[in-house]
């Protein structure tokens, strides 16, 4: 039986991460399509031998066993869609679309592909929408689907709550790294090197991750670690000060509201 072929539309970080981590020989050939002369050269020095790296999508011809990851920046969904629209004639040229687009809805990226000349073919196309991250290289991504691995999957019941998937999962590396860097930077100024100061966190937060897997309540794990009059409790009383959760929400509550932002403006 004839192995399926897998395109990846835009080959970003993102993309880039789920493809380290692919089973390769699962595929009968995978094609990088990224129009950027600079990145493609970047690619080609990293790319698995098997695998295509072209600029675009001219020549190609789908069929139903093939997979197609978009994973360029949501404003530039629609003008992908109309390209895979061109190249699709009958049933048998339909692909598997796999989005990784923050807030661009899968009823959005099925309406862009089946235009009137298509939608002959409406319900045969099926759509899936991911919400990944970067850990996704290291095969510890948590990734958000709807309707349809990566690393852990985690099903959401609405296509909505991938705003919330991305405002929490999707973003939330670079708020990880964000806070890293100020550890680092103040292990720094208390006199640390940079090298063992990225070492203590990293491993902290790798700790202290794998151990909230299995913590039933946060906040009576935090007042165990928070002797009083201690150094932690010097610590959380300058976050409730400055109110450091306020913020926090504050933030996620902006990421969500940009995806939702992004969903509707390409409804």
């Amino acid at each position: 039986m004839a192995k399926n072929k897998l395109y990846f539309i835009g080959y970003g970080h993102m993309a880039e991460a789920i493809y380290q981590r692919l089973d390769k020989s699962l595929f009968e050939n995978i094609c990088l399509i990224e129009k950027d002369d600079d990145r493609r050269i970047s690619i080609d020095k990293k790319k698995h031998g098997k695998t295509q790296l072209l600029k675009s999508l001219q020549g190609i011809k789908f069929c139903n066993s093939d997979i197609v990851i978009l994973a360029v920046k949501p404003n530039q969904i629609k003008s992908i869609c109309n390209e895979i629209n061109s190249l699709i004639i009958e049933k048998k040229d339909l692909p598997i679309v796999i989005s990784i687009a923050a807030g661009v809805t899968t009823t959005s990226i099925k309406d862009y592909i089946i235009q009137e000349n298509l939608s002959h073919l409406q319900s045969f196309l099926n759509i899936y929408r991911a919400m990944p991250n970067l850990c996704a290289s290291n095969g510890d991504s948590i990734t958000g689907l709807f309707r349809s691995s990566v690393s852990e999957i985690l099903w959401v019941k609405k296509e909505a709550d991938l705003n919330i998937v991305t405002a929490i999962s999707g973003s939330g590396p670079a708020y990880i790294f964000y806070i890293m860097e100020v550890m680092i930077n103040s292990a720094q100024e208390l006199g640390l090197s940079e090298k063992d100061a990225k070492k203590l966190v990293t491993m902290t937060l790798i700790g202290s991750g794998k151990m909230g897997l299995s913590i039933q309540n946060l906040k009576k794990q935090i007042s165990k670690v928070s002797s009083k009059g201690g150094t932690t409790e010097a610590a959380l009383k300058v976050f409730e000060k400055e109110n450091l959760s306020l913020i926090l929400n504050r933030a996620i509550e902006a990421a969500h509201a940009r995806s939702k932002e992004i969903s509707q403006s390409n409804e």
